[in-house]
């Protein structure tokens, strides 16, 4: 019997590898010279983002590009493959049969250039360079700058690149090169140890409490205002305490940020749950109630493991251990 041929979209998919690796064989040549032509490689990266986001104008803002440069990258990339890979509609950008059925090789040739560039960047031994770190907001603004200083006095020649986020940093996609994000536990696939630890306690400015008073207990709450984390942070033990305790009437205003709240209790909006670090660094805040030992945290700082051995990410992390671990 006769083997089967291969379908057409398998086909397709097996071109894209063998496009990529032609236009690309340079980097197998000499790895030390990875993405030295990256003009191939990027149209697949264009057809990833508008593939992950479903529509161009969403793409261009995460690629840092115009809206007609995506439009014409995808253009150019299914002239080149002969096949449509997208469904133009007014909703968006949608896969069609043979976009999906590429989209897995893609995103596996994705995952081996961020490896290759994650190990080679594991042997750079240089105490210089560009250093990302990726936090919350009341981390980057009011727990870990006081330790960037007196990390620079030490490495003037690291560029400490600070990238505030909310959901979590994915190291394997060189987001960034360590994380210091407020978790009670390590992710199994980072290396990495606690610093110090997070209490959470109700504050309020003085104003608001000479203007309300103080709640007692949690039965008072209800004859207070509250400034409570939004839905984007309803996985948070401190937002679930609150949602548990907190009337709805009771809700002045909400964000997805909590330095936003803290903002929002210097300006007597109301009463928030806010780390101590954050409470403690303005005077005219009142410390009302420490909220229970589930809804504490931890500071960590973590790395994927192929960079553990870069210098400049060495070097922060042993410095961190030093500084600030409990």
């Amino acid at each position: 019997m006769e083997p089967e041929a291969p379908s057409t979209l398998n086909t397709l998919a097996l071109i894209v590898c063998i496009d990529y690796m032609q236009s690309n064989t340079r980097i197998m040549q000499n790895k030390f010279a990875i993405m030295q032509d990256r003009a191939d490689w990027d149209s697949y990266l264009y057809f990833l983002k508008v593939a992950k986001t479903g529509n161009l104008s969403s793409s261009a803002r995460e690629l840092g590009v115009n809206h007609s440069t995506v439009y014409r990258r995808i253009n150019s990339l299914e002239e080149r493959l002969q096949v449509r890979l997208f469904e133009r509609s007014r909703k968006g950008y949608t896969l069609t049969e043979a976009g999906e059925e590429i989209l897995s090789s893609v995103e596996m040739i994705e995952d081996q250039i961020f490896e290759i560039q994650r190990k080679l960047l594991g042997k750079d031994f240089r105490l210089s360079g560009n250093l990302k770190i990726s936090t919350t907001d009341t981390i980057g603004y009011y727990w870990l700058p006081p330790y960037i200083k007196a990390f620079k006095e030490q490495y003037p020649e690291i560029l400490i690149d600070l990238d505030i986020q909310i959901r979590f940093t994915n190291l394997t996609k060189r987001e960034a090169d360590i994380v210091v994000p407020a978790v009670n536990m390590q992710p199994d696939f980072m290396v990495g140890r606690k610093l110090s630890r997070i209490f959470f306690r109700l504050y309020a400015s003085w104003r608001y409490v000479e203007k309300h008073g103080i709640p007692a207990t949690t039965e008072e709450f209800s004859s207070h205002h509250f400034l409570v984390p939004n839905e984007s942070l309803a996985t948070l033990s401190v937002s679930q305490w609150l949602n548990k305790y907190v009337p709805v009437h009771c809700v002045a205003a909400a964000s997805d940020k909590l330095s936003t709240l803290f903002k929002f209790a210097q300006q007597d909006l109301g009463i928030a749950a806010l780390p101590h670090y954050v409470g403690q660094s303005d005077e005219n805040m009142v410390e009302i109630l420490e909220l229970p030992e589930d809804c504490h945290r931890y500071v960590w700082i973590l790395t994927h493991p192929d960079l553990r051995n870069t210098a400049r990410v060495r070097a922060f992390m042993q410095f961190m251990y030093q500084r600030a671990s409990q």
